[in-house]
C-alpha cells in the first residue's frame, strides 16, 4: 500500500526553490493561484482520475493556468495530477505559508470568541500575543457561541483559555470534588 503523500514535504521542496530563486512571495501567489484551482470540483475530479491518460491532464492544466503561475508551479501541479493527489494543493499552499512565516519572523495566532472582536479589541490581542511571542503577531479570528463569554487564544502550541465555559467547568468540577 503506498504511503499517503504529505504535503508538507512538497511545502518544503517549493519553500527551498523559493529562497534559491528568491521568489518567496511569487511562489505563495502562484500556490494561491493553484489551491483556488482545484475547488472546483469538475477540475479536481478529472485531475484525479487515474484512467483519465497523463497526457490529457497535462494539456488542461496548460490550457487552464496559461501563463496565471510560474513555469515551476505548472510542473508541481502537472505533477500532482500525475500521481493523482492534486486536492493536497490547498494543504501544501497552507504549509509553505507556515514556512514563509516563520522565516519572516511571523507568528500566527488564532482566538475564539463567543461574539465577534471589536478592532480595538483585535488589536489588544495582537499586542498581548506579541509580547508573550516577543514576535509579529497574525491574528485569526473565529466566533464560537458556545464559549458563552471570554476567549481562547492559541499562539504556536501554547493555549490560554479566558472563556467562562471552562471557568463554569472548572467550578462545577471543583464544587463535585467538595462533596
Amino acid at each position: 500500500m503506498p504511503r499517503p503523500a504529505s504535503a508538507r514535504r512538497y511545502a518544503q521542496a517549493v519553500f527551498q526553490l523559493a529562497v534559491e530563486y528568491d521568489e518567496l512571495e511569487k511562489w505563495l501567489d502562484d500556490l494561491m493561484i493553484l489551491a483556488d484551482s482545484v475547488t472546483s470540483s469538475q477540475f479536481l475530479d478529472f485531475m484525479s482520475q487515474p484512467r483519465v491518460p497523463t497526457a490529457a491532464k497535462l494539456e488542461v492544466i496548460r490550457e487552464s493556468l496559461g501563463d496565471s503561475v510560474g513555469r515551476l508551479a505548472t510542473n508541481l501541479i502537472s505533477l500532482l495530477a500525475t500521481r493523482n493527489i492534486a486536492h493536497i494543493l490547498p494543504e501544501i499552499a497552507d504549509q509553505y505559508q507556515e514556512l514563509l512565516d516563520s522565516h519572516q519572523g511571523i507568528e500566527r495566532a488564532e482566538v475564539v470568541s463567543a461574539v465577534p472582536l471589536t478592532d480595538a479589541q483585535h488589536q489588544q490581542t495582537v499586542a498581548l500575543l506579541e509580547g508573550l511571542s516577543g514576535r509579529e503577531v497574525r491574528l485569526s479570528a473565529r466566533v464560537e457561541p458556545a464559549l458563552i463569554g471570554g476567549m481562547i487564544m492559541r499562539i504556536g502550541d501554547r493555549v490560554v483559555d479566558g472563556s467562562t465555559r471552562s471557568k463554569l467547568k472548572a467550578m462545577r468540577r471543583e464544587l463535585s470534588e467538595r462533596r
